[in-house]
């Protein structure tokens, strides 16, 4: 967030900042992820004083540092919200540990597929069909890809797509990647 905030302001891009002591450009991030996760599919929303016609990606892609793509931007005259509808995620080396094609057959039989999930730092827990959040699997050579739904009850988490596959939560960082985010604009 604070690299494409300093790329923006650096661009020279006239924004809208927050009021109060200390401003700062009314930069938005609809779908924030997980710490740990990467990323290859982000939206950033921004404020700015005018709509006139400037070249905004050459402009903030020039402030990027190496490693970051802008792949388009584009001005909204009226606001909208941005939901996200699907989600699609590359695990790593998934098919040595878990039976993708068993769990194919639940998410196509409609069955459920519960998860502990964690809902407070005490600790405690619920249990969640995560099954119709999800798309049957794809293997990709030794890497699975993952099609999640986004329903306003919720989705899957990156941590429980893991443990469907008897990967560590732990490894998040190595083992899970953020693809492509489809979004319907409101």
């Amino acid at each position: 967030m604070r690299v494409i905030a300093r790329a923006i302001i650096r661009s020279g891009i006239a924004l809208i900042y927050s009021q109060g002591f200390n401003p700062h450009p009314r930069l938005s991030l609809p779908l924030p992820r997980n710490v740990g996760l990467a990323s290859d599919d982000e939206l950033f929303c921004v404020k700015i004083q005018t709509s006139e016609d400037l070249p905004f990606k050459n402009l903030i892609s020039e402030q990027l540092p190496n490693g970051f793509e802008l792949v388009s931007t584009a001005v909204v005259e009226k606001p909208g919200t941005y939901q996200p509808v699907e989600v699609e995620y590359l695990v790593k080396q998934a098919k040595k540990t878990a039976d993708i094609e068993k769990i194919n057959e639940q998410i196509r039989a409609g069955n459920e597929i519960l998860i502990e999930r964690t809902i407070n730092r005490e600790g405690d827990v619920k249990t969640v069909d995560v099954g119709k959040f999800l798309k049957p699997f794809e293997i990709a050579g030794q890497d699975v890809r993952v099609f999640c739904k986004v329903l306003p009850s919720g989705t899957i988490r990156p941590d429980e797509i893991l443990k469907l596959l008897d990967i560590e939560p732990c490894e998040i960082s190595s083992s899970i990647i953020r693809k492509l985010v489809t979004w319907r604009i409101d």
